[in-house]
């Protein structure tokens, strides 16, 4: 007899891989703020690593929905990139930031990582069902 799964559910499915890819960003971020606390990183890298650092959480949270979906990898991608854009967003408006050239540069990073995320998962062979 197989379970329910809340994976199945579409909402839930991209609810879960934007929480991951948020852990993933709470994980990097604490260890790039370690880097910068400790001076061994200039604050302009740092920009740049918190760029890549976005693309790869968007790319991971397009392959967690995309393996569990099996269907629509562009679109999931797209989905959960823009989820993680609208966050970012909302951070920005919550700390009341202008909206800078270096946000909009982010989310142009995190769009294309989040589709490749989400076709690489959808694309990805497994030797069971997921759930």
């Amino acid at each position: 007899m197989r379970h329910i799964s809340l994976w199945k559910s579409d909402i839930c499915r991209y609810f879960f891989s934007v929480l991951e890819g948020v852990c993933y960003l709470a994980v990097g971020g604490l260890s790039f703020a370690g880097l910068l606390l400790a001076g061994t990183v200039p604050a302009q890298m740092m920009i740049w690593l918190m760029h890549i650092l976005w693309s790869i959480s968007a790319f991971f949270t397009g392959r967690r929905a995309g393996l569990h979906g099996r269907r629509h990898g562009m679109m999931t991608g797209l989905l959960c990139s823009l989820f993680l854009c609208m966050l970012l967003f909302a951070g920005n408006l919550a700390l009341h930031e202008e909206i800078s050239a270096r946000m909009l540069t982010r989310c142009l990073f995190i769009v294309p990582a989040g589709i490749a995320g989400g076709m690489t998962g959808v694309n990805t062979r497994i030797k069971k069902p997921p759930y």
